[in-house]
Parts: structure tokens; sequence; C-alpha cells
């Protein structure tokens, strides 16, 4: 594939520091945004602590009373961190359960919870960036290790001592090449070549052979799927990670609650009860007492940190037995911070949705395995920064695959996502016609659009040009929205496009936030970035952008264009203007291959 990236760096200890100032800056930069937005707007400003319980680990959940005004707590879900200011201390934690009145946070750490009131904001994930300082300091000082080479290599420094794999016989299937490979490896799998079932393939391989493995992901999304796919084929799977992300189902084989169930927990239970009732007392007194009160409140505190020691202790025997007798370990890179701390490390470490991956995360990778392989479409979108000016950097897979000679690069050639029809523009553009549709490729042959287009075209444009379709901003960060496409996608819902398999997407939160109030809950839709790695049998794309200037803004990033025109499996309609998008070459191209393997229809065929 077309090498389009020179090396920037003279060393690898170069573009390691390089990388640490881009999250410095990513880091301040999202901090910045957060004050700037006055936590104000989303804060509570006066929570009560009710209650404070030891869960397990280093984990503790606190309860807050808070007051019902349901207008500032639409940001209170599951998942999100917060902030807890109270008067003498600061904590960190993310958003446990929600009620009307009542709030439960879960925090990591060991705070002394000396208030009872703090307000409560929203924040960013502050403990990833301080585990990426963690392994970039690792990293610089471990000069000596067979990591340390591997990742020299892998990023294109030191090539000179590089050893060479068995060369790949053309017929060979993946899955060989892969226990070929004896460092590390990329698997480069283009939109629909069956990048996740190849991993699973290699799982049962490796527990056929019982060897340790790990699976690293950059979302819980990803993390989680992969679980489901595990438990379905038998593996003994465990999930690392912020329980609050999890999904439900995948709960019961999270490292907590398997600790927390296991036949040698009664003993720490007991001790949990003691120690709650020491807490107890501990708080019960009031902050004007004496110095007889606190001398015994001090020896309270003594006697609780003692017995938290203990408990600490008993569980992380559990723990290392519960990893040790796993097939499967999966977790976020965060996930598995302590582990890596620890230094625990696997025969295999397999990085899924590698494009995403921020750089850190690919270190721990290469550290963690013994052979560490990366899966992704460096052709595809890289992490999401938020610091404008990291827009446009090269994901580590990227470069992965730009300096590697070919050897360690196993490319899946064989689609089985979507028509043929769909393909063939991403093939042609970004892909150099490599892959090929498998016979065995699956979608729904029988959704038929002949209703609502009087044809059943598997691509479609319909083309806003003439109308009255400019694009739209409002609020305090403005982002576009297009008020004639959400009309337009609600038209070809009341036309009968089938609602449960369609999947609405569209490069602008803007849009998005618009047509989810315009769906109701009637449809599902998502922005191009985050349904990345997903599929619909239809998908319908609202390109948004109309103006006299040609103006198109991101939507010129060729990676994002791949992503969402790779998404559908049966049918894909555009809709968009191309009087603005087709000033630009690649939407010409686009229109022009549409016009000759789909149609092109006017708005004013779908306008009342």
């Amino acid at each position: 594939m077309g090498r389009t990236m020179k090396q920037e760096f003279g060393s690898l200890k170069e573009e390691i520091l390089n990388v640490k100032t881009i999250l410095s800056k990513e880091r301040e930069y999202e901090r910045s945004l957060f004050l700037e937005k006055g936590q104000d707007s989303k804060a509570i400003k006066a929570a009560e602590l009710e209650d404070l319980r030891f869960v397990v680990g280093n984990t503790w959940r606190a309860d807050f009373h808070i007051s019902p005004s349901p207008k500032s707590k639409e940001w209170l879900k599951p998942g999100i961190p917060v902030l807890l200011q109270g008067t003498t201390e600061t904590i960190f934690g993310n958003i446990f359960k929600t009620s009307d009145i009542k709030l439960t946070v879960q925090v990591r750490g060991d705070y002394e919870w000396e208030d009872n009131e703090f307000q409560i904001s929203k924040w960013f994930q502050e403990s990833t960036y301080d585990l990426y300082n963690d392994i970039i300091t690792k990293v610089l000082a471990d000069t000596e290790s067979e990591s340390h080479k591997k990742l020299n290599w892998i990023l294109g420094f030191g090539l000179g001592e590089k050893t060479t794999p068995p060369k790949a016989k053309p017929d060979k299937p993946p899955l060989e090449r892969i226990f070929e490979i004896h460092d590390y490896g990329v698997i480069f799998g283009p939109p629909g070549t069956g990048k996740t079932t190849l991993l699973m393939q290699a799982v049962e391989k490796i527990k056929e052979n019982k060897e340790s493995l790990l699976t690293l992901c950059p979302t819980n999304f990803a993390c989680d799927y992969i679980v489901e796919l595990a438990l379905k084929k038998g593996i003994r799977v465990i999930r690392l990670g912020n329980s609050t992300k999890i999904k439900e189902e995948v709960l019961p084989y999270h490292i907590d609650h398997l600790i927390q169930t296991h036949p040698d927990q009664k003993q720490i239970h007991n001790w949990q009860t003691e120690l709650k009732a020491l807490q107890k007392k501990a708080n019960s007194w009031k902050r004007n007492f004496g110095k007889e009160e606190r001398e015994e409140r001090k020896a309270i505190r003594k006697e609780a940190k003692f017995l938290l020691g203990t408990i600490r202790e008993a569980e992380s025997n559990i723990r290392t037995k519960l990893l040790d007798s796993a097939e499967l370990i999966v977790s976020t890179f965060s996930g598995f911070g302590n582990e890596f701390k620890k230094g625990r490390t696997f025969d295999y470490v397999f990085v899924d949705e590698a494009t995403q991956s921020l750089d850190p995360g690919c270190y721990l990778a290469m550290y963690a395995g013994k052979k560490t392989f990366f899966l992704g479409d460096p052709r595809q979108l890289g992490a999401s920064y938020s610091h404008p000016d990291h827009q446009s950097l090269h994901s580590f897979l990227e470069k992965a695959v730009t300096f590697d000679s070919g050897e360690r690069i196993i490319f899946l050639e064989k689609q089985f996502r979507m028509k043929q029809e769909i393909l063939g523009f991403p093939n042609e553009t970004y892909y150099e016609n490599k892959i090929i549709t498998h016979p065995d490729a699956k979608w729904n042959e029988s959704i038929d659009i002949s209703t609502i287009f009087g044809s059943n075209p598997p691509i479609v444009w319909i083309d806003t040009a003439g109308s009255d379709s400019e694009e739209d901003t409002e609020g305090e960060e403005p982002s576009f929205f297009n008020e004639t496409e959400i009309q337009t996608v609600e038209k070809l819902f009341q036309l009968g496009i089938p609602k449960e398999i369609a999947t609405v997407i569209s490069p602008y939160r803007g849009q998005v936030e618009k047509l989810i109030q315009a769906s109701e809950g009637r449809w599902f839709t998502q922005t191009i970035d985050s349904f990345q790695g997903r599929e619909s049998e239809i998908v319908i794309l609202s390109l948004v952008r109309s103006n006299d200037d040609g103006e198109i803004g991101f939507l010129l990033n060729p990676k994002r264009l791949n992503v969402a025109l790779t998404r559908a499996k049966s049918h894909l309609i555009l809709i968009g203007d191309s009087g603005t998008l087709c000033q630009n070459k690649e939407f010409q191209n686009l229109y022009s291959y549409i016009e000759s393997v789909g149609e092109i229809r006017s708005i004013y065929e779908f306008m009342d």
C-alpha cells in the first residue's frame, strides 16, 4: 500500500518526547475547555455525603443526596467523569448510579472524606493522562529490553538489526501467518474483512496451546463486544477497566465482581463489616471536638487503615489467582494500568481497533506481550483529539504500516460486509482495488427500497443543489446542521425505510443532536466518528455542508469519508449539496461513481 509518510524524528526518544508534549497540550486544552464553560453550568452546587463504602481493591462508592432539578442534570449518566470539590479536598470519580435525589459516585484511591458537602461537576478522564505519562517514563528509562527494541523497529528506527519473519506465501491463511511471526505484527483489515473474526480464531488457538493472552481496546464498547464473543465460544474471560462504563451483561465477568463473589471472600466480608463500623464511628464526630476525642478518632482511623490493608492483601491474592487462570483478559488501556505497573506480561497481546489507539497505549501493548499484534485499518480515522493542532496526527498503526517492509503486515483482502457497488469507490480510492468481495458475503437480499425510489439501487445520492438547503449553526459551541436534510431523513422514514435496520450518520455533532430530537427514539443516529467499527443494513448519510463558498471543513478528511461510505451492507443513501461538495475533487469522483453504478436523485422529489 502506498507510503505517504516520512520519518519526522531522528530517534525513538525524540518521537516519544514529542508524543509527551502532544498529550500535555491535549490535557491542558481539555482542562481549559471545562473551566471556560464554567463548571457551574454542569454542576450540582450542594451534594450532601450520606454514605461511603469500600467496594474492592482501591475502589469506593460515595452516596450523595442531591436536590431534584431536572434541567441541570441531563449530563448525569453512568460512567461520566466528575470532580468532587469539598472545602478541604478535591476528589475525582465517575458516576455509578443516579436518581432524582440520589447520586452514587465511584472513586478510585483513598481520600480523607472530611467534608460533608461537595460541589459535583462534570470533568474529563484525567487519570488516563497520568497512566500515559507513567508509560512514557517507563519506556524512556528502559532502553535495553526486548520490548524497547521492538518499539524502536515498529516506529521505523534501528531497522538494521531487525530480524526477518518467514516470507509470506501468497495462499497462506492469515491465521497461520499470525503464528509464524515471533515478535510483532499488524493485521491490516479494511472494512468488513473480518478482523474480529480472525482475532477470535487466534484466541481459540492460543487457548488450545495453553498460552496467556490479553486483548486491549481503546473503547469500552469494543472491549464488551469481544467479551461477549468469547463467552459464546466458552472461553474463560475476565474484563478489566472502569466498571461504571461497562455493559450490564458483561459486569458478571468484571474482575471486581469475580473477586466479590469468590469463595475466599467470606472472611473478607466480615472484615468489611468491621471496617464499615469503624468508619462510621470515625466520621460521627463533628469538627469542634477536644484533644481526647481527636486522639481516639486517630486511633480508630489507624485501626481502619490496618484492616483495609489486610482486606486488600487478601483481595490481591484472589485477583492474582483469577487473572492467572483466565484464558483471555480484555481491557481498555487505562483499565490495564495497574497490572502494567506490576509488570504483568503475556505470551500474546492483541490491540483491537488499533487505529483509534493513542501511542502510549500501543507502547504498553508492546511491553505487555512477548508477541504483540495490532488490528485495524490505517486508512480510517485515528484517535480523536480535542486540540485543533492535533486533528491530522498520524496514528501509531499508520506509522507501523508505513515503516514496515511488508513482512509483518497481514493484509485481509476478502470482505464479507457490503454489496460490490457500495465497496467500489472506497476500494478504488483508498485500497488500490485490493479488496475482493467474498462469495459468502452476507447482506439482506430481501431489502427493497423501490417503493420509495421506484427502483432498488444499492447506492443513491439525493442532491439538494438548487434548493434552500443552506447549512446553519447555533448555540455557544457551534456545530453545523442542515434543516432541509433533517426533513429529508424524516421523509424517507415516512415513505417506508425500515427503521429497525437503518442508521443515520452525519459528520457534525449539531446535525446528530437535531436528528436525535427529530427521531424521538424512532431511529438510530450517530456521528461518523463514533460509528466507526460498526455496520448497518441501510445507512443514510447526511453530509450537511451547503454554502456558496464550497466550504466543507473536516469532511475534507478522506479517512472520515472512507468510514462513512463503508458502514452500509445493502443500501447507502447520501443526502448532500453537490454544488458545495463537488468543488472538491474526491466528492466530484464520488458523484460520478454513484452516477455510473447507482442513482442521483433530486431533493425536489422528496419535498412536500
